[in-house]
């Protein structure tokens, strides 16, 4: 029997802000995932505004940033992570 970890699953008794929140926190995971963990903090003059402390912080900045993007790209039926990592692709290569 396999188990479900109590903090990866959001109760129905939260927020629509809360679970937008959580749900841009696991693309950023993703994306940093994507990205093999990037250390250090040369992302943020890029991705960032200029505040954040590391490259995950960056990331997660330039993800809440895309926000609205996100949520539409979900309303379409699109796949949001799959949009996102063109969008920073493209942007990491100019």
């Amino acid at each position: 029997m396999k188990l479900i970890k109590s903090n990866n699953v959001i109760s129905l008794d939260t927020s629509i802000e809360q679970r937008e929140h959580q749900y841009l926190k696991h693309l950023t995971s993703a994306l940093s995932h994507y990205l093999e963990n990037p250390q250090g903090s040369e992302l943020i003059c890029v991705l960032g505004s200029g505040y954040e402390k590391n490259n995950r912080q960056a990331l997660e900045t330039w993800v809440f940033y895309h926000r609205d993007e996100v949520f539409q790209q979900r309303l379409d039926g699109r796949n949001p992570l799959n949009y996102l990592i063109e969008k920073l692709e493209d942007l990491l290569r100019n």
